[in-house]
């Protein structure tokens, strides 16, 4: 039973994260959140005389007017930390090429940092908060070598009470008391892994024959480099032969320079700001978080990144790379600065649909062109272009009569770390669960049996194995190495539960499908809208568990045949042209458009 913040005079304790050694048990608590809230923790928190704190960002329309205040305040730093960063490194690179180097670390922080800033507005506010523990840590403790440990921090407890502390510290709003916090700051965050299967020993040793075959590759052979392309291996083959390229198939892995951290470098990232309290205290952030590689390593890291990229490329066209792949946004940077065509494909499918997105905004604005999977934006740089991504399942996943239904979930990290229009934090993640829930309740019992849940590959402490083992023990979950597709072919219908890639591949493979989430938490753009509204008309889209849950029990007997029904075919199929749109001639569109894009022709 969840207990949330309502006024009283009783004196509490703030707790700020799930990290015990910051708790105190022994007196009235108030958590900050319900990220606090392990469910593993339960048979300590549940004993406790505690109150949560309502989350700012509950408030859907502050989230978006606070979305659209960070998109400003952000455009505003990349220029001041544009220009310092020349003067720092004697440069005069534009400000396109820090966006694309330090822009996602920028865009990121700057959100992150602002939700933990107002969370402790929100603590302070109350008037109910007697004292709570901050961290006094060392000068660096927490500094990044790269954009890719921001990311993994920001979802660890550890490294969010670090923030919280200072926040606290600088603001001064709260009592405090402090202790000495000795965190193994690279043991207690777990870090991203892309290549996770990588591990695997054969597969690991042909990577790296792979990688030395490439680094003899002629530069004057690699002029249309693909990097994360989020083709299949064959496809990606194919493709290059056609355009006449001997295969680049795996990016390098680049080691991060270390260095020393310099306070005096770090000191002419300072700026002056008569504005808010949190533009202010974000100033002095900057120079503690900026990560070392834009500082005190970029020379070396610039360097290296050229020197593990191929050398002389024409057109660079990636999927997601831009974003933690640091050294290929140096790389990247280096020669769009040139002149050199850089493209994105899509490769997340919000995208086109979700009334904001960071990440969506920061890929146009960095990209010569931005192909997407069929939608179109008042940008010119945007063009559709079949999604190839999903060639794979569209050729190889069939429904099978009489078998499982496929529940396919997402997560959340539990504590917000960049904007889009989604579902937020812990609080939002535990209403997404009730969702789940008041589904698989909706179920008949012989349903429930069929069900199969697939859980998300990142669990980020949500601890979704035991939530459903507690909830629902007779019914199966599955987590692992196994992919959707093989999971799909064992399945009669697809159920899918958030606005992202999924469903847009089992739409691709024309596989039955169920959808559900909260239009609420997945606000769409208004351009999008009436293709939502016509899978809602025909029933695949629900903006309930219990009425997906209605319909599947409607349609379990044949799914099949329900979904091959005319009006149901047609709205999926306008919809898979708008948001999923493939071609039986993907390899010659994607020829002929990416010679287009080295000519420099805009046609």
């Amino acid at each position: 039973m969840f207990h949330y913040f309502f006024q009283t005079s009783i004196g509490m304790f703030l707790i700020t994260t799930a990290d015990q050694r910051f708790w105190k048990t022994d007196e009235p608590v108030l958590f900050l959140g319900q990220w606090c809230k392990l469910f593993s923790q339960r048979a300590v928190w549940e004993k406790l005389h505690h109150e949560v704190l309502p989350y700012h960002w509950d408030d859907r329309k502050k989230l978006y007017q606070d979305y659209l205040y960070l998109d400003r305040l952000y455009e505003q730093m990349l220029c001041k930390l544009s220009k310092r960063l020349n003067q720092i490194h004697r440069l005069d690179h534009s400000r396109r090429y820090w966006r694309i180097v330090i822009g996602p670390w920028l865009l990121y922080f700057i959100q992150i940092f602002y939700d933990r800033y107002q969370s402790i507005l929100t603590a302070a506010d109350c008037g109910k908060v007697t004292n709570t523990l901050i961290g006094r840590y060392k000068g660096g403790q927490w500094l990044p070598q790269g954009f890719a440990e921001v990311l993994s921090w920001s979802k660890d407890d550890a490294y969010n009470h670090y923030l919280y502390s200072r926040i606290i510290e600088h603001t001064n709003r709260l009592p405090y008391d402090t202790t000495d916090v000795e965190t193994d700051v690279k043991a207690s965050a777990t870090h991203i892994d892309s290549n996770k299967n990588d591990s695997f020993l054969p597969k690991k040793f042909l990577r790296r024959l792979a990688e030395l075959y490439e680094r003899f590759i002629p530069g004057c052979f690699n002029q249309i480099v693909l990097v994360s392309s989020y083709l299949s291996r064959w496809d990606l083959v194919k493709l290059q032969l056609s355009l006449k390229q001997f295969p680049y198939l795996f990016p390098p892995e680049v080691v991060l320079p270390e260095s020393e951290i310099s306070w005096d470098l770090r000191e002419k990232l300072s700026f002056n700001s008569t504005r808010s309290e949190f533009e202010q205290l974000l100033n002095t952030m900057l120079k503690e978080q900026i990560p070392s590689i834009y500082v005190e390593g970029y020379a070396r890291m610039n360097q290296t990144s050229l020197d593990a990229y191929p050398r002389n490329p024409k057109v660079i066209l990636t999927g997601d790379a831009y974003n933690s792949n640091d050294a290929f946004k140096f790389w990247a940077a280096h020669h769009a600065n040139r002149g050199v065509k850089l493209a994105g494909i899509q490769y997340g499918g919000i995208y086109g649909t979700g009334l904001w997105s960071s990440t969506e905004n920061h890929e146009i604005q960095i990209y010569d062109r931005f192909y997407t999977w069929g939608w179109e934006s008042e940008a010119d740089n945007t063009k559709p272009l079949a999604a190839a991504k999903f060639n794979a399942i569209k050729r190889n996943a069939r429904p099978k009569k009489n078998g499982r239904l496929l529940l396919v979930l997402s997560t959340m990290p539990r504590y917000s770390y960049h904007m889009h229009s989604t579902y937020v934090a812990s609080s939002g993640g535990l209403a997404y669960f009730n969702d789940l829930y008041s589904f698989i309740k909706t179920l008949s019992k012989k349903n429930q049996r069929m069900l199969l849940v697939r859980l998300y590959q990142h669990d980020w402490g949500w601890e979704q194995a035991e939530r459903f083992s507690d909830k629902f023990p007779q019914i199966e979950c599955y987590q692992g190495n196994k992919s959707m597709l093989a999971q799909l072919n064992e399945s009669s219908l697809f159920i899918g539960t958030y606005n992202a890639t999924t469903y847009l591949e089992a739409f691709a493979a024309n596989f039955p499908t169920v959808l559900f989430w909260n239009p609420n938490h997945w606000e769409l753009r208004p351009s999008a809208k009436p293709y939502f509204d016509e899978l809602s008309r025909v029933g695949i889209l629900h903006e309930t568990g219990e009425s997906a849950g209605q319909k599947v029990n409607e349609i379990c007997d044949d799914p099949i045949s329900w979904w091959q029904q005319s009006e149901i075919q047609t709205a999926k199929n306008q919809f898979c042209y708008q948001f999923a749109h493939t071609s039986n001639n993907w390899l010659k569109e994607w020829k002929e458009e990416f010679l287009r894009l080295k000519s420099g022709s805009t046609q």
